[in-house]
C-alpha cells in the first residue's frame, strides 16, 4: 500500500532564504521549483530539495500567520502511495473513522502533477498522502 515518504513539508516566511539554507549549507539538491495553483491557498511558491532519498518540500504561503514559529515550522510529513482510491475504499472497508480524510485534490501544477489528501494522525499531526500523475 505504501511506498515510501514522499516529502516532509516546511512552511517559510521566506522561500529565497530556505532555499538558501537547505541548497547552500545543507547541501541539498533543488529538485523542482514553480507556482503551485492550490485551491485553497491560491498561488503559492513552492521548491523540493533532495539529499539522496530525503525530499523536503518548502511552501510560502501567502498568509505567513500560517507559518507557526513556536510550535516549529514543519508543517506536514507526506507519504507517498500507489492509489488514494484504494487506500480510502481499504479505511472505508475498515470503517476508520478516527483519522478524517480530506477531500482528494488533483494538483496538475505540482511537479509533474499529483492527487493529493490529508488525514489528521492521532496527536492531530498532518499525514499528506501523495499520488503522482502516471
Amino acid at each position: 500500500m505504501f511506498q515510501g515518504l514522499y516529502h516532509i513539508g516546511i512552511y517559510t516566511t521566506d522561500i529565497e532564504r530556505s532555499l538558501s539554507f537547505y541548497t547552500q549549507i545543507l547541501d541539498f539538491n533543488l529538485k523542482w521549483r514553480g507556482m503551485v495553483d492550490h485551491p485553497a491557498m491560491g498561488k503559492i511558491k513552492v521548491a523540493l530539495v533532495e539529499q539522496q532519498n530525503c525530499t523536503i518540500e518548502l511552501v510560502q504561503p501567502n498568509d505567513a500567520a500560517l507559518v507557526n514559529e513556536k510550535a516549529g515550522p514543519i508543517q506536514h510529513l507526506a507519504l507517498k502511495v500507489e492509489s488514494i482510491d484504494k487506500v480510502m475504499e481499504r479505511w472505508k472497508s475498515k470503517k476508520i473513522t478516527e483519522f478524517p480524510l480530506g477531500e482528494i485534490e488533483d494538483l496538475p501544477s505540482f511537479g509533474k502533477g499529483i492527487r493529493h489528501t490529508f488525514i489528521y494522525g492521532p496527536s492531530h499531526e498532518r499525514i499528506e498522502l501523495v499520488e503522482e500523475y502516471t
